[in-house]
């Protein structure tokens, strides 16, 4: 992402992103988008998804993507399971933001799985 050019594709933002940032979100996006994956596939159970998605809420620079990225989940299906893991995230990173503990890993109630 040295070419400016090319990030220029990636800016669909409803605010002025500087390039450095951009770059950082793209890592951030590919980063959700491989746990989506994972758990996609069948690799990962939404438990687990729920714990990587947890680590990643720790992250300053994910939650700005995160919030950045909003407008882009306003498009989703109400009944799809990317719109229903993103009201997950926005539950968790919400839920960390509240918490007052510093024992991060514990913060929010991982869903229950399927039987």
């Amino acid at each position: 992402m040295d070419d400016p050019a090319l990030t220029a594709v990636l800016d669909t933002y409803e605010t002025e992103i500087p390039l450095e940032k951009q770059r950082q979100f793209l890592f951030a996006n590919a980063l959700y988008i491989n746990a989506l994956h994972f758990h996609r596939i069948g690799a990962m159970s939404r438990g687990e998804l729920y714990g990587h998605l947890r680590v990643m809420g720790q992250n300053q620079v994910f939650r700005e993507y995160w919030e950045a990225t909003r407008h882009h989940r306003k498009s989703l299906p109400v009944t799809s399971e990317e719109y229903a893991l993103g009201l997950m995230m926005d539950d968790l990173i919400q839920e960390l933001t509240d918490s007052d503990s510093d024992e991060w890993w514990v913060v929010g109630e991982p869903p229950d799985e399927p039987e």
